[in-house]
């Protein structure tokens, strides 16, 4: 079991540049179920290699065990869900709901503690009120355990010894008892009251990455395990169960399930992943050793152009996700059409879905930036270079800028370099001094909006470096659009096909369902007709 715990997460930590795994925060994931692993081992060994030690020692570390690593560990998994909840709303406010956006948490001039705990980053609260209880928990654990004169005969509160005149009514006390109650109460608020939120809070999340399925599946696995020791510890049929399988096993049970779910739902998605990007690989490899046109090809043809039109007005891109064209969907030229046409579609997908938001964001405000400014500027046009330069400098800003971007590009550190030798004066400037942790952006106090960034009225004035000019994000925008292609799009592509065909078969059962219904409803009121109508020969014989 260790060997496999080494290796899966060994599989994730060789990929920690991929995005998905950026977003997930593995730091967080692995510290919960480093300490979940080390309580299970400890309960593994506890019972067989405990009947070679004294009994109290045995339970000892079962205790400590039970008391620090196991809450301890769900403190943290409860962590790295509402760290994960945390990027989902980020990400939903500025790429694909901007609407909802707030730059205020409440009112800045309040000194108490109440108010800076208010006015705090939710991430930062988070960790206060975790720490907080994660502190607690270890305070009681070894305060409940220094009361207890049953775990160490010399000294605690009287009336806490350990009962029983034989041996197995000794270990049964031993394992059972008022010392025990504080890390059940834990996990059952994680279970029944905490998880449940989160799963009603991330309700609509549909994301690509696995953690809803995840949280699910851990909240489910771990509804009986607290019943389950409690009737296990105190009720006498559960004793013959006992010997063969022990209280705490119901709660290793659960934990076992968190190992697997946590673990092997991201190695699954990183592997499935693999398949879609050589995928897109392959169809890019076929495509280009062809000549002929693509599905997304743009034509001079009336037919064609309005089909296009048609697809950007209604930004219907399931339209043309037929199967015929497997292979040409996953292309860059497709791509491009999409975001010509229809990028609205595939932002909400990256930002709602995905959590890469800026990446389709960046590359829509690029289109804008060159289609707004000639291909070539004149560098004696003192008002079109200024224009040029600060509609880039808002790019740079909102986008590239580990000083003032909330969700920096993952592009290398050359072509950072680069942007920065070129904007990040003018960028100072222009912002001010502030900084953005770019490694996991969202785990910092959002100081500045991705929308008021590109917003801003104020333009730098400044000396233009000279090396600059249209095709200054070219680089950065080919890095972009390769990381969309291998990365969201494969994944775009298989969920508007799955929404297709859902859509589908809904239409076709609704048709068929309402034949169905017309027909009844025909066929009723023709036997209706048939019951109220009066026989001519019967009106005559009454008159």
């Amino acid at each position: 079991m260790d060997h496999s715990f080494t290796c899966r997460n060994g599989i994730l930590l060789v990929q920690p540049s991929r995005p998905m795994l950026r977003v997930r925060g593995l730091p967080l994931s692995f510290s919960a179920i480093l300490l979940l692993h080390v309580y299970w081992i400890l309960g593994q060994i506890s019972y067989p290699v405990g009947m070679t030690m004294p009994a109290v020692l045995a339970y000892d570390i079962q205790y400590f065990g039970m008391g620090i690593y196991f809450p301890l560990g769900i403190a943290l998994f409860q962590a790295s869900n509402l760290r994960f909840l945390h990027v989902a709303k980020m990400q939903r406010e500025p790429f694909a709901h901007p609407e909802l956006r707030t730059n205020q948490r409440g009112n800045n001039s309040d000194t108490s503690w109440l108010g800076r705990l208010r006015n705090m980053d939710y991430m930062k609260r988070a960790f206060i009120f975790i720490g907080i209880g994660m502190v607690v928990q270890f305070i009681l654990s070894v305060g409940m355990w220094l009361a207890c004169a049953k775990y160490h005969p010399t000294y605690g509160i009287r009336g806490t010894e350990l009962h029983g005149s034989t041996l197995p009514e000794q270990v049964l006390e031993l394992g059972r008892g008022w010392e025990w109650w504080p890390t059940m109460l834990w996990q059952v608020i994680w279970t029944w009251i905490a998880a449940p939120i989160l799963i009603w809070k991330a309700w609509g999340i549909r994301d690509t990455m696995g953690w809803r399925t995840q949280t699910i599946a851990c909240c489910i696995c771990s509804l009986h395990a607290t019943p389950m020791f409690l009737i296990a510890s105190y009720a006498p049929a559960f004793y013959k169960v006992n010997a063969y399988f022990t209280p705490s096993q119901w709660i290793h049970v659960s934990i076992l399930m968190f190992e697997i779910f946590t673990v092997f739902v991201p190695i699954y998605e990183v592997v499935k992943l693999w398949i879609m990007s050589k995928k897109t690989t392959d169809s890019m490899t076929k495509c280009n050793s062809s000549s002929s046109s693509i599905a997304f090809q743009r034509s001079g043809s009336v037919a064609k152009s309005n089909l296009s039109s048609t697809i950007a007005e209604k930004g219907q891109v399931i339209e043309v996700l037929d199967e015929a064209a497997s292979d040409r969907l996953y292309t860059m030229d497709a791509l491009e059409q999409t975001l010509d046409t229809s990028s609205n579609q595939i932002q909400e997908f990256a930002a709602l879905c995905d959590f890469s938001g800026e990446n389709i964001a960046f590359l829509s405000e690029v289109a804008k930036w060159k289609s707004s400014w000639p291909e070539t500027l004149d560098i004696n046009n003192e008002e079109q270079m200024i224009g040029a330069f600060n509609h880039a400098l808002r790019i740079y800003a909102a986008f590239i800028s580990t000083h003032d971007a909330e969700f920096p590009l993952n592009i290398s550190s050359q072509s950072l370099k680069h942007m920065e030798s070129i904007f990040e004066k003018p960028a100072r400037t222009l912002f001010g001094e502030k900084t953005v942790n770019h490694a996991t952006p969202f785990d910092e106090p959002s100081t500045s909006s991705f929308n008021n960034t590109l917003d801003i009225q104020a333009n730098y004035t400044g000396e233009i470096p000279a090396v600059f000019n249209m095709a200054i994000l070219d680089a950065i925008e080919d890095h972009v659009k390769i990381l969309v292609l291998t990365n969201t799009w494969p994944k775009f592509v298989e969920a508007m096909r799955r929404r297709r065909s859902i859509d589908s078969q809904d239409t076709d059962f609704s048709a068929e369902s309402g034949t169905t219904f017309r027909s009844w409803i025909s066929d009723k009121r023709e036997k209706l007709q048939s019951v109220f109508k009066k026989p001519p020969s019967s009106r005559g014989s009454e008159e």
